[in-house]
């Protein structure tokens, strides 16, 4: 995927104060993130490299929408992508306490605690940012709180709820940022990104992965050459000889469709922007010979 960092530029015009405060977490975030791998070693990329994807993914979603957003909601989205799977990789003593506040069962085996971690990353993720958003040098706690929405938002969340994603929430006097909007981009993007690119193939040996579970979602991505952004439609393009693969990958196009469709929904009811792609068309295409 060719990057345009076209979020992050227009932001810097915009606020270059803001655009500072973002680019000293990148770091901060990126350290972060290489430890989901502490827990899912053989799982689909959560590293920089996919908040790099998300981001590009949303400033085609945005297009030429751009100009509409403000910088505190261009800050409000950068950040979200930054932090919204964080989660992934709080430390031991960080996930007792924040376990504790979400009140599920203490895992009793290492596989248990790694599928909590994936279940309830999203909200791990909120309560990391909420602990320790002084050090992140956020503007104000307004800020803190669009942002964790955002992360929250991105997968389990009623987008449609008006007191958890008020249509206007404001982060500075007389600044607001399009909160639902922002989610609805987030939780998209997300689950747009789901091609091969993900999985860079070197790193894992597939037939090592430790249960058929996670074979199978590897295989699946592996299978799912591109997806391509249209004014009007995503298409995603794939190939397998595999039967069962092949339905799994007509699950995850299914569920692209649910979650597209929704968040098409909260843009147009909750949000003065629009999504204006409307569909999902799966191409089962096998690739000419010798094509990347």
């Amino acid at each position: 995927m060719e990057l345009d960092y076209g979020i992050e530029r227009r932001l810097a015009q915009l606020s270059p104060e803001l655009h500072s405060r973002y680019r000293d977490c990148v770091v901060v975030s990126q350290r972060m993130l290489s430890r989901y791998e502490n827990y899912f070693p053989d799982f689909t990329d959560h590293t920089v490299l996919h908040t790099l994807d998300i981001l590009e993914l949303c400033n085609q979603l945005i297009g030429s929408q751009m100009d509409r957003l403000t910088p505190e909601d261009l800050y409000v989205l950068l950040m979200g992508a930054l932090f919204h799977d964080v989660g992934m990789g709080v430390s031991v003593a960080d996930f007792e306490q924040f376990r504790a506040v979400l009140g599920f069962p203490e895992p009793e085996t290492d596989e248990d605690r790694a599928w909590a971690v994936r279940g309830y990353h999203q909200e791990l993720s909120g309560l990391y940012l909420e602990k320790y958003w002084q050090v992140l040098d956020f503007p104000n706690e307004a800020y803190v709180r669009a942002v964790i929405q955002v992360c929250r938002g991105h997968r389990k969340t009623d987008l449609m709820d008006p007191v958890g994603y008020p249509a206007q929430f404001a982060v500075e006097p007389g600044k607001t940022v399009s909160l639902p909007y922002l989610a609805a981009l987030l939780c998209l993007a997300d689950e747009l990104d789901i091609s091969v690119d993900r999985n860079v193939s070197f790193l894992y040996d597939v037939e090592k992965m430790p249960s058929p579970r996670d074979r199978r979602e590897f295989r699946k991505h592996m299978a799912i050459r591109r997806v391509e952004l249209e004014p009007e439609r995503v298409v995603v393009r794939a190939w397998t000889e595999d039967p069962e693969i092949r339905s799994g990958v007509e699950e995850v196009t299914d569920k692209l469709r649910d979650k597209l469709l929704l968040c098409r929904r909260v843009a147009a009811e909750r949000s003065p922007f629009v999504i204006t792609q409307a569909d999902v068309v799966l191409r089962m295409e096998k690739p000419e010979e010798g094509a990347v």
